[in-house]
């Protein structure tokens, strides 16, 4: 009898060893899981991290492509829409004017016949004086100086524009209609300032328009006046290139600022400027 309860104790031992180790073997395989499950969802964290990253730089750099190809072209339609409206202005007071001409003009009237002297009164006719020689034009000295100014500026490969939007509105105006003028593709606006890349063609035809117009007795007072000062700041600017001209990359790009300014309270750090024809 003691030997079949010990058989019976040996047996309950050996079942409860095997469900120790079931035990075991099971606590093994949840955290086994466990640990897989933990990668999953450590690998779905980054990949949805990632795909949110990857999709905000690309919507981002859609964001900027649609936005520079509707930009640039509306600048520049901008630009062309401010070139078309100064010549319609420019043509509609070339018609007026002559409209107020052809109205105002009186109308010209027959020279009076000289009445005939009598046979014995005629006298033979005394030769005309020949005309004074018409004196030499002192024009080709400014002429020339003009003309050396002109080929600097052709030779800028591209300048700097610093200026306000309606000083850049006026250029445009007055030197659109110029066949060497061109609208640049791009108008960066800088607090109410904007800074364009001019070429050298569209240089020397804004010194053409602004000269012609700064010189002209039956411009108004003060599109004469903002002529001048702008053809004498961009004149300075390119006279100075052909002084000391120099091509290369080493070579400081050429900027043109619009922008003047009361000198200091101590006058250290500003330079007064003289107008010359003053």
């Amino acid at each position: 009898m003691a030997f079949g309860n010990g058989e019976a104790i040996r047996q309950i031992g050996e079942q409860l060893g095997r469900a120790l180790e079931d035990l075991s073997a099971l606590k093994q395989q949840v955290s086994d899981q466990q640990l897989a499950i933990d990668q999953i969802r450590f690998d779905t964290t980054a990949a949805i991290n990632t795909g949110l990253t990857e999709n905000r730089a690309v919507i981002r750099d859609g964001l900027t492509r649609a936005n520079e190809t509707i930009s640039d072209p509306l600048t520049q339609i901008g630009s062309e829409l401010v070139a078309i409206r100064s010549g319609i202005g420019q043509l509609d007071n070339q018609i007026r004017a002559a409209a107020a001409g052809a109205v105002h003009r009186p109308a010209p009237e027959p020279p009076e016949e000289p009445e005939a002297a009598p046979i014995e009164d005629q006298k033979p006719a005394e030769p005309e004086p020949e005309p004074a020689p018409e004196p030499e034009p002192e024009a080709p000295r400014q002429v020339e100086h003009d003309l050396e100014t002109l080929r600097a500026a052709a030779g800028i490969s591209a300048a700097t524009l610093h200026a306000h939007r309606d000083t850049w509105e006026f250029l445009v105006k007055h030197a659109g209609r110029d066949q060497h003028f061109h609208v640049p593709g791009e108008v960066q606006d800088v607090v109410g300032a904007v800074i364009v890349k001019v070429s050298g063609p569209s240089l020397v035809a804004i010194l053409t328009s602004l000269g012609g117009i700064k010189d002209d007795p039956g411009v108004a007072p003060g599109t004469q006046a903002i002529a001048h000062h702008l053809h004498r700041r961009i004149a300075d600017t390119v006279k100075a290139i052909a002084v000391s001209r120099h091509t290369g990359g080493s070579a400081d790009p050429v900027t043109i600022v619009i922008d003047d300014r009361p000198a200091p309270d101590d006058g250290s750090d500003g330079q007064s400027e003289r107008d010359p024809d003053d």
